[in-house]
Parts: C-alpha cells; sequence; structure tokens
C-alpha cells in the first residue's frame, strides 16, 4: 500500500509541475503571424520544450500555418503537410523533442519569410519527493507499559528484592476499515490525483 501511496504522490507531483512549467508563446509576439517578420529572430532566445505550445495569431483565410518536414521548409511547400490551419487562431501543441517547422502555405509568403522552425527540448522530469516516515495507525493502541511490574517479593534473610516481570502483550490486528478509511481520506486530499490514485488500490 505504501509504494502505491508513494507512486501517486509521484504522478500528483509530477502532473502539477508539468502542467505548472508548461508554456504558450505567441508566434511573433505582438506582430502575430503575417509576412515580413523575422521568426528566426524571434525563436532564437526561446526555450522550447515539450508540454509548451505555439500560438499563431493571423486574420482567417489570409494565412496558414502548416507543420511541415524539414524538406519541405527548405523548398516553402505545404503539399505533403503534416497538419493544416487557416482559421485566424490556431495553437499548436509541442508534443515531441526536436525541431518542428512551421510556414505558412499561401503562395508567396513563406518564400517572404513567413516560415518559423522551432528546437524542443524533451520535458524535465519533476524530482522525486521525500520518502515518508511510517505514521502510526489511530486503531493500534500503544501496548508499551509505562512502568515496567515486578514480581512478587521473596524474602531472602530480612532483604526483600524485587524482580522485574516481562509482560508481554499480544499482538494487536490493524484494523482493515481503520486503515481504508485513512486512506480514503489522504486520498479525498488528493482531489482528482486522489480518484487516480484510488483506481491503483
Amino acid at each position: 500500500m505504501a509504494s502505491n501511496l508513494a507512486l501517486a504522490v509521484l504522478l500528483l507531483v509530477a502532473s502539477c509541475a508539468s502542467a505548472a512549467s508548461a508554456a504558450k508563446y505567441t508566434v511573433g509576439d505582438t506582430s502575430g503571424w503575417t509576412t515580413g517578420a523575422d521568426y528566426t529572430t524571434w525563436a532564437s532566445d526561446k526555450k522550447f520544450k515539450v508540454g509548451d505550445s505555439l500560438v499563431f495569431n493571423f486574420a482567417g483565410g489570409a494565412h496558414t500555418v502548416d507543420e511541415v518536414s524539414a524538406a519541405d521548409y527548405a523548398s516553402c511547400s505545404s503539399a505533403n503537410a503534416l497538419s493544416s490551419d487557416g482559421s485566424g487562431a490556431s495553437t499548436v501543441a509541442l508534443k515531441t523533442a526536436g525541431k518542428h517547422y512551421f510556414i505558412c502555405g499561401v503562395a508567396g509568403h513563406c518564400s517572404s519569410g513567413m516560415k518559423l522552425v522551432v528546437t524542443v527540448a524533451a520535458a524535465t522530469a519533476a524530482s522525486p519527493p521525500p520518502k515518508a516516515s511510517p505514521t502510526p495507525t489511530p486503531d493500534s493502541p500503544d501496548t508499551t507499559p509505562d512502568t515496567t511490574p515486578t514480581s512478587p517479593s521473596t524474602s531472602t534473610g530480612g532483604s526483600t528484592t524485587k524482580t522485574p516481570a516481562t509482560v508481554l502483550a499480544p499482538p494487536t490486528k490493524q484494523s482493515e476499515s481503520g486503515a481504508n478509511g485513512l486512506r480514503a481520506t489522504a486520498l479525498a486530499g488528493l482531489g482528482v490525483a486522489g480518484l487516480v490514485a484510488a483506481a491503483l488500490f
């Protein structure tokens, strides 16, 4: 159970970290996706990674955003585009590491500089959380005596000695309902990630 809970916590931390670190880049900033912009310079100082997205803003019907191969990028050909969007507001998720090539498929626009290449780095893994120390369960009472009982006194020539007696308490069985209740409480605190983790149990 502890390893499943640790896995659930790790998944929660990783998903939060990746969601928190994903970035949206508006291509061309305020210029948007248009002719006459220098997209090589725009992309040069950016560190793209898997999970980030590119937002292309342009007038619908005036341009397209076509993701193409390296060869089609070099020749400004959108005939074999991997994807194409001419809606005017296009968001492209960067799902894989490596180079991604984008051009405008409208005749003459790519050759006028309306093309973009971005290098996407693999997403960084979140560091694992520290190992949790075991906590006592509320159903297992403390069976350690506060004082050591002694056996009856024995008399040896006028002096009385007390011999410590060893008291062994029978082991207590941990209540399954208590453990499940504790687990459910912990998972409820995790929200949606708790539901995912509950499926693992």
